[in-house]
């Protein structure tokens, strides 16, 4: 699941603490949501910040950033810039109840079957298959 901010709390003031949350659909944000949701974002996926004078005042704008525009804004880091670009579209997508868009590929990697097994006791089955063929049946404790 991707991270993402909780939902909307009842303060309207504008604070640096980080703690703040903003409302569920990025076409409702103000200037101070923007700001709160990319500097949770930065914080969260540990990417470089955007140059805060250079967002938009709004989520209706901040959607219509397109990765090129993103890649402006955070002073030329294309990594900071696709994941900013995706993680909005991403919300978006999730507060209007439609399919997100594609995960980056290095995010698919690190849910790919080869670290998270779809179905755990076949891949189980599987690595106590290969422990037989490579040794001859002997219990060893030190690695159980």
């Amino acid at each position: 699941m991707e991270p993402r901010p909780p939902p909307s709390s009842p303060s309207d003031t504008d604070s640096d603490s980080g703690d703040e949350t903003v409302p569920a659909d990025p076409e409702t944000w103000v200037r101070r949501d923007v700001v709160r949701c990319v500097r949770w974002a930065a914080r969260t996926f540990r990417v470089h910040a955007p140059r805060r004078h250079l967002l938009p005042t709004s989520g209706a704008a901040l959607l219509q950033l397109t990765e090129e525009h993103w890649l402006q804004v955070c002073d030329g880091k294309t990594e900071a810039a696709r994941i900013f670009h995706t993680y909005v579209q991403h919300v978006h997508a999730e507060a209007k109840g439609r399919p997100p868009p594609e995960p980056l590929p290095e995010h698919q990697a690190s849910t790919s079957a080869a670290t998270l097994p779809s179905n755990p006791s076949k891949e189980k089955d599987k690595r106590n298959t290969e422990r037989k063929e490579q040794k001859p049946y002997k219990q060893n404790y030190s690695t159980v």
